[in-house]
């Protein structure tokens, strides 16, 4: 079994609710785990929680999450009632997104090499 060394992985405005709070926090601690074993070059992964109560005293959750790698920043963000949910929707999406190679185009920013090399 191979122990992958987690990045630091922060998430800041969890609900005071310690039922919800622990299981996000449990949720976002798997999250950084998964995408450490999909993309090792990860530095350090951040998340946001801004939290709204709504006209039925329910709670509206905002989640942004920062990936940040050697070469870039990535942010993603997410909406909904259920903190739990939009971690576990968030999983799939950001290991899509951070593990597709971007075009040859956009990693050049461009430049091409004929005018490089011309």
């Amino acid at each position: 079994m191979s122990s992958a060394k987690s990045p630091p992985c922060y998430i800041v405005g969890l609900p005071e609710s310690p039922e919800e709070a622990s299981a996000a926090e449990r949720k976002f601690e798997r999250l950084s785990l998964e995408l450490t074993k999909a993309i090792p070059s990860i530095e350090e992964i951040r998340a946001v929680v801004k939290s709204k109560k709504t006209a039925k005293n329910r709670g509206r959750y905002e989640v942004s999450v920062e990936v940040y790698t050697p070469r870039q920043r990535h942010a993603f963000s997410e909406t909904g009632f259920d903190l739990v949910a939009i971690f576990e929707s968030m999983e799939p999406k950001l290991k899509r997104l951070l593990s597709s190679k971007p075009s040859k185009v956009t990693s050049s920013r461009g430049r091409s090499q004929r005018k490089i090399t011309g």
